[in-house]
């Protein structure tokens, strides 16, 4: 039996019993993981570990996988959209509102007819970011350095589409000798 102290408050006596051994055990083995741990991985600003494993060298390792495994999904897509695009461009509807769009927001610079005045011609041959549907769409929404605006807060979805389109219909319309 424990020795009783020899002190109370109120009446209230303590015996001096010790901890029990198991959990003492418990708590120098989780003292000791404890400072493993920290030795092992990253656990101090400045200090990357034994293991030199990090959370961002993880992230960037699935995200590789994860890249190569949707690359084949978002390559139809984008295939998908432009051709989708491609037969947008045999619709008379479509060509006609990628006009009334062009005409309000891209004809100070690209000129009514897209002859270019600021902005370059539209209907040559020679363009400065390609001529493909997706260079196109890009210019559109992004932009290009040296003037050209992103539209992508000014203009839905369907009226950048269709601008697409009726750019993609000025192609090479260019007159001789102009």
């Amino acid at each position: 039996m424990a020795k009783l102290l020899n002190h109370d408050f109120d009446g209230i006596q303590e015996y001096d019993n010790p901890i029990p051994t198991w959990l003492g055990a418990l708590f120098v083995i989780t003292i000791v993981f404890g400072i493993g741990y920290a030795i092992y991985y990253p656990s101090l600003p400045n200090y990357h570990g034994v293991s030199g494993w990090s959370a961002q060298n993880q992230y960037d390792k699935q995200m590789e996988v994860e890249e190569a495994r949707y690359a084949p999904l978002r390559a139809e897509a984008e295939r998908k959209a432009l051709e989708a695009l491609a037969a947008l461009s045999d619709d008379e509807g479509t060509v006609k509102a990628g006009r009334e769009v062009f005409t309000q927001y891209c004809s100070p610079c690209h000129g009514m007819n897209a002859e270019g005045k600021v902005g370059p011609n539209l209907t040559d041959e020679e363009w400065l970011y390609g001529s493909e549907p997706k260079d196109i769409l890009t210019s559109i929404r992004e932009g290009r350095p040296k003037g050209m605006p992103s539209w992508k807060s000014q203009l839905d979805e369907d009226q950048v589409k269709s601008v697409a389109v009726y750019v993609l219909s000025l192609r090479q319309t260019q007159e001789e000798g102009k």
